[in-house]
């Protein structure tokens, strides 16, 4: 499957965060061409130090990562603000916002991020959180960060992680990181859910829509937008700075979209009104910028001049747009006509035909196999040439005609089943004694040790039993760590954030359950759900 022999492996990675030693990545490239390993492309990780990873200059490809917040950070206050809100172009985690121009090491080194393009392998689409830090990550968390590291340059988005899950558990041990085996955080036993796009158990979350939305951009300018160099502001806004626009271009000289972020995670930005963006011959109409919002629009693309709509993708002769939240949807074509629209609107002229979205419906579009759709409050994916919906049941998608949208029902095989809709599974929790040995105590009672003396944590037993086997039910204790076991075995673990722990009731049904809880200390972070998320 290498690219050389037709496949279609065009990179391989050596190493996972070794900073320090190019002798040792070279002899690792030199190891796999003798074996025929032969790729377009050959990447390291680039971050961990502040004057860029220490790698084989022109022989590998550094690549970067960019994470919401820092729950590995040993501190249990909250951290400053996020770096990664501001269209700042340096690719270093470590080095955000420094001019690394004047950053050498002493003996001279420098990683030259002038030689290569922008690359991400680790853009959190979600967090784990560890025992001393339990941090909430919301979809706007993840959107706005990948749109700005989009507008700052990259052109490889790789994630970390899309699909989160459940780690097994070996003969000896588990293999979640904690400090008992050297590792600077304790994780939980098996939960790897990872906050992100897509659950544990398949649930599609607030970034998996919003991502797909520059996803369908990218994927339908991909080759336009690659060739497009990164131009800053004209006076750069860091994080700190909630007062003025965040924004930044990418342009070939002609052609280019203009990206803007009003949304900084954990602090609120100042609205702004009769924002003026112009470039060249381009003047776009003074704009109110309200909210978190984080958005992208167009200039000179294809016969518009311009656009107030957020661009999605292009169908035959018909143009998707979105409305930006809190801005009318204006179009300019480069012959000077001008015209404005709402969402809903499907409009036809000269330059073809243009469908105007509300971003709920963008959220929801998606295109499959060379055909629109839009999912009616659902997510659709295709298996062998069938749309179907990430969520259980019947559910109703429209489809892109050539000039109209029509609307189908689908019967949905699956889970969720009639009855199920008419009486949803119920949990039902009963205190009890210990039921057995815990086989993880150390997880439960002690966990990140708040002083060298550690004190074990009470532990508390409830019997659990679910009505039913379809859908989710949800657990809301006051807890430090959680572990639930079915008919003696644990099959689900988590730390306490403040939100509910949603599981599938089938995961209980018809099985002996138990839930084990430890109590709650001030030895850890939580996010103030009530302030921040409005939760």
């Amino acid at each position: 499957y290498l690219y050389d022999k037709g496949g279609n492996i065009v990179a391989i990675q050596f190493e996972n965060e070794l900073v320090d030693n190019a002798e040792h990545l070279l002899a690792l490239k030199e190891l796999a061409l003798s074996i025929g390993y032969h790729a377009p492309i050959y990447t390291v990780t680039g971050w961990n130090n502040i004057y860029g990873a220490r790698i084989p200059v022109d022989e590998v490809l550094p690549v970067f990562s960019a994470y919401v917040e820092a729950p590995w950070a040993e501190s249990i206050k909250k951290l400053p603000l996020s770096k990664h809100y501001a269209f700042d172009p340096i690719p270093n985690d470590c080095a955000m916002g420094m001019d690394l121009t004047k950053l050498i090491d002493s003996d001279g080194w420098r990683l030259p991020y002038e030689r290569y393009p922008f690359a991400t392998c680790e853009l959190g689409a979600g967090l784990q959180m560890t025992h001393h830090r339990r941090v909430i990550v919301t979809g706007m968390d993840v959107y706005a960060m990948s749109l700005v590291k989009l507008g700052c340059g990259n052109n490889l988005i790789g994630y970390y992680m899309y699909h989160g899950g459940n780690n097994k558990i070996g003969k000896l041990s588990t293999f979640e990181e904690n400090t008992a085996t050297g590792y600077p955080n304790n994780l939980t036993v098996m939960n790897y859910d990872f906050q992100t796009c897509l659950s544990s158990y398949g649930e599609a979350r607030d970034q998996y829509e919003l991502l797909n939305i520059l996803h369908l951009f990218v994927n339908d300018q991909e080759e336009a937008l690659a060739r497009m160099e990164h131009v800053p502001a004209k006076v750069f806004i860091p994080e700190t700075d909630l007062e003025h626009l965040r924004y930044c271009m990418r342009t070939d000289g002609h052609s280019g979209f203009i990206f803007v972020n009003h949304y900084q995670r954990q602090a609120k930005c100042k609205d702004l009104s009769d924002v003026v963006f112009t470039y060249g011959d381009v003047t776009f109409p003074a704009l109110d910028v309200k909210g978190d919002n984080s958005f992208i629009l167009p200039f000179h693309l294809e016969c518009f001049k311009w656009a107030t709509a957020q661009y999605l993708c292009k169908q035959d002769d018909t143009y998707f747009f979105m409305e930006i939240p809190g801005i009318k949807p204006q179009f300019c074509l480069e012959s000077g006509e001008a015209f404005t629209a709402s969402a809903g609107d499907i409009l036809e002229g000269a330059f073809g035909r243009i469908v105007v979205l509300s971003m709920e419906e963008a959220r929801k579009l998606r295109r499959l196999d060379g055909k629109i759709y839009i999912g009616e409050g659902v997510n659709l994916y295709l298996m062998d040439g069938k749309v179907c919906s990430i969520e259980d049941g019947d559910f109703n998608y429209r489809k892109w005609e050539k000039d109209h949208f029509s609307l189908l029902k689908c019967k949905q095989e699956g889970l969720l089943k009639e009855e199920a809709l008419k009486a949803p599974s119920v949990l039902t929790m009963t205190d009890c004694d210990a039921p057995f040995a815990l086989p993880y105590p150390d997880e439960l009672q002690y966990g990140y040790p708040e002083s060298p003396v550690r004190k074990a944590r009470r532990i508390r037993y409830k019997k659990l039993s679910v009505s039913g086997s379809y859908g989710f039910v949800e657990i809301m204790e006051d807890y430090d760590t959680a572990q639930i076991y079915a008919d003696g075995l644990l099959i689900a673990d988590h730390f306490y954030s403040g939100l509910a722990w949603r599981l599938p009731a089938g995961l209980l049904y018809d099985k002996e359950c138990y839930l084990v809880m430890s109590e709650r200390r001030r030895d850890i972070y939580l996010e103030d759900l009530e302030s921040v998320y409005g939760l």
